[in-house]
């Protein structure tokens, strides 16, 4: 199991350090942008006039974008799991079933090892990469915060957004799994898993500008997603639906995947692949 994570996880360093270094250069150029917005204040004040409250209210924020909160809701951390969900979504969706669908599978289980090892290996190789991918992306806003004296936030506080990220990313990572588990090839479960991200993205976004949308905002679970709002203090109730979930995706994962018969190429056309019954002898 050992081996098997770590070739997995060595084989992720190039995806580590393009997505985390980017993003962290991406926040610590962010913040030099706030400092410049500070000091403009009253004109940048003024400027924002022009613009609708609904369109701050779909970003996730105020119409104060000086406030540290806002600045970093609208700029970063409204978009960024649509942006990391995608590649998530991909990585999933393809963590077994590529393996399964090229053959590679069939050769490692022939091997003295059980499809548990394979799967978990496999799946904590993807989140300890996703764990360091937010880490790095912290760390970039971190050291570009220690010289922004404008933003009035611990890295503490500048940390909490970003657990919530996680729960958000880690709850569409298991959705994605289990479906590729369930429906004929990665690719489908990919591409399904993406079109509900991207729905829930929208319905939770336009919920806070037409209230007709707040029934199914209920089970949209970017509306436990709580982005920049988290620096005032996470959420337990909201982490604990999110973290809850994703056990729930993974462990209906775990069992497809041990329980039913392997396939080749997305073999079965659109049918739902369950899994197989014990024969009786």
């Amino acid at each position: 199991m050992l081996t098997i994570f770590r070739r997995k996880f060595i084989k992720n360093w190039l995806m580590i350090l393009g997505w985390g270094v980017g993003l962290g250069l991406l926040g610590w150029f962010m913040l030099d942008i706030y400092e410049t917005f500070f000091e403009q204040n009253i004109d940048f004040a003024q400027y924002l006039e022009a613009f609708p409250e609904e369109m701050f209210a779909f970003l996730g924020g105020s119409s104060d974008l000086l406030s540290p909160e806002t600045f970093l809701g609208i700029e970063f951390f409204s978009y960024i799991p649509l942006i990391l969900g995608i590649m998530v979504v991909t990585s999933a969706s393809k963590l077994i079933t590529k393996k399964e669908e090229d053959g590679t599978l069939e050769v490692i289980l022939a091997q003295p090892i059980s499809r548990s090892a394979v799967f978990w290996s496999n799946l904590l190789a993807l989140i300890l990469t996703l764990v360091l991918i937010l880490t790095i992306t912290w760390g970039g806003f971190a050291i570009s915060l220690t010289d922004v004296k404008a933003f009035e936030l611990t890295q503490a506080q500048l940390f909490r957004p970003f657990v919530s990220l996680f729960a958000i990313l880690l709850i569409f990572l298991s959705l994605s799994l289990m479906l590729s588990m369930i429906l004929p090839s990665g690719g489908v479960a990919g591409l399904v898993t993406g079109f509900l991200l991207i729905a829930s993205y929208f319905i939770t976004s336009l919920s806070r500008i037409n209230e007709d949308l707040q029934v199914a905002n209920r089970f949209s679970p970017m509306k436990y997603y709580q982005g920049a709002e988290a620096m005032s203090g996470l959420n337990a109730d909201f982490l604990l639906i999110l973290f809850g979930w994703s056990v729930l995706f993974i462990g209906i994962a775990w069992f497809f995947f041990v329980k039913r018969d392997l396939r080749f190429g997305g073999a079965g056309g659109l049918r739902v692949v369950f899994p197989k019954k014990e024969r009786e002898k």
